[in-house]
C-alpha cells in the first residue's frame, strides 16, 4: 500500500491510483484502466488530473453516498486537456495586453510636448511611498545579472527613460505605471484600462504557472467582487440578460477571463493582434463544445463554459 507520512495522505503507486479513483466513483468505459494508468505515469499526474472532480456533483445517501455521479476518467482527462488549450489560448492575449499598454504609454509620451520621457519617470518614483519605491527599485536592480535584460539595466541604472522602465518592469509596475500615466493626463478610459490590466495580470499568472482554471468554473470556490461598470456594459451591448451577466460574473475566474477578452478587444482594435486572437479562440470555443458533447459537469460549470463560448461567439 501507498507510503503514508505523518500528517500527510498516502502516496499512491499506479495501481493503487486507479482503485482510488474506483473508490471516488470514477469510471473507466471511455478510457480503460490500462490507458487510464499510461495516462497518469506518462502525460499527466493523479493530483493535476483528479482536481477537475470538484466539477461534478457527489451522490447523496445510499450505497454510493460521496461518490461522484456520471464521472468517467476520460471526462477528467477531456478537462484537463482543454484547461491547457484555454491556457494556450489566453496567455498570449494577456501578453499583448501588457505590450499595448507598453505602446499606448509611449505613443502618448511621444505626442505630448510637456513630456520629455525622462521627468515622467521621476515623477512617478517620487509619487510611490518609500516601501513602494524601495520594492520598484529591488525589482529593476534584480536584473543587474539578467541574461536578457542585464546589459539594459546597467546602461540605464543612473537614470532610466520611460520606454526602458516599461521594458525592466513587471506586468505589475507596467499597470500601475498606467495608472500613473493616467491620472497624469486625466484620462478615464485609461484609468479604466489600468483596472482591467491587473485582472488580465491575474489571468496571465495562471496561465504562465499551468494553474488549473476550469475547475474553479463551477459552484465551488469564492464569490468575485462586482464586474467593473466598463465589462457589465460591454456584456449587455453584446446580448447577454440581466440574470446571465449577474449570475456568472459571480464567478470571479470567468470575470478575469471576461476582462481580459474585453480588454483585448478593446486595445487590439485595428490590429494584426486583433485577427491573432479570432484565430486562437474560435478553435477552443469548438473544443469547448466537443466536450460539452459528452461530459456532463455541474449545471453551474457547465453554463459557465457555455458563457465562455458565447463570450467568443460574440467579441470575437
Amino acid at each position: 500500500m501507498g507510503q503514508r507520512n505523518k500528517g500527510g495522505k498516502p502516496k499512491l503507486e499506479p495501481e493503487e491510483q486507479i482503485a482510488f479513483l474506483r473508490g471516488k466513483g470514477v469510471a473507466f468505459e471511455r478510457m480503460g484502466e490500462a490507458d487510464a494508468m499510461r495516462y497518469l505515469s506518462r502525460e499527466s499526474y493523479l493530483f493535476a488530473t483528479y482536481a477537475y472532480r470538484t466539477l461534478f456533483p457527489r451522490r447523496v445517501g445510499g450505497a454510493h453516498d460521496g461518490e461522484y455521479a456520471n464521472l468517467d476518467f476520460c471526462d477528467l482527462v477531456d478537462l484537463e486537456r482543454l484547461d491547457r488549450e484555454l491556457r494556450a489560448a489566453l496567455l498570449p492575449l494577456a501578453l499583448d495586453a501588457e505590450h499595448l499598454a507598453k505602446a499606448r504609454v509611449l505613443d502618448e509620451v511621444a505626442r505630448r510636448p510637456s513630456e520629455d520621457g525622462h521627468s515622467i519617470v521621476r515623477d512617478y518614483m517620487a509619487a510611490l511611498s518609500p516601501s513602494e519605491r524601495s520594492r520598484r527599485e529591488a525589482e529593476i536592480s534584480r536584473l543587474r545579472r539578467d541574461e536578457y535584460s542585464g546589459d539594459l539595466q546597467r546602461h540605464y541604472a543612473e537614470e532610466m527613460p520611460i520606454w526602458v522602465l516599461l521594458e525592466l518592469s513587471s506586468f505589475g509596475t507596467v499597470a500601475d505605471v498606467y495608472r500613473f500615466c493616467a491620472s497624469r493626463w486625466d484620462d478615464a478610459a485609461m484609468l479604466d484600462e489600468h483596472y482591467m490590466l491587473k485582472k488580465a495580470r491575474d489571468v496571465r499568472n495562471a496561465c504562465a504557472h499551468s494553474a488549473a482554471i476550469i475547475n474553479g468554473l463551477g459552484t465551488n470556490g469564492h464569490v468575485a467582487r462586482p464586474a467593473p461598470s466598463e465589462l457589465t456594459t460591454a456584456l449587455r451591448e453584446a446580448g447577454f440578460s440581466k440574470r446571465s451577466r449577474s449570475s456568472r460574473m459571480r464567478n470571479p475566474r470567468l470575470q478575469q477571463i471576461a476582462t481580459l477578452l474585453l480588454l483585448h478587444r478593446r486595445m487590439a482594435v485595428g490590429t494584426a493582434l486583433a485577427g491573432e486572437a479570432s484565430a486562437r479562440l474560435r478553435p477552443l470555443a469548438d473544443d469547448v463544445r466537443a466536450v460539452l458533447s459528452v461530459t456532463r459537469p455541474d449545471a453551474s460549470a457547465e453554463a459557465s463554459m457555455e458563457f465562455l463560448v458565447e463570450l467568443v461567439d460574440r467579441w470575437f
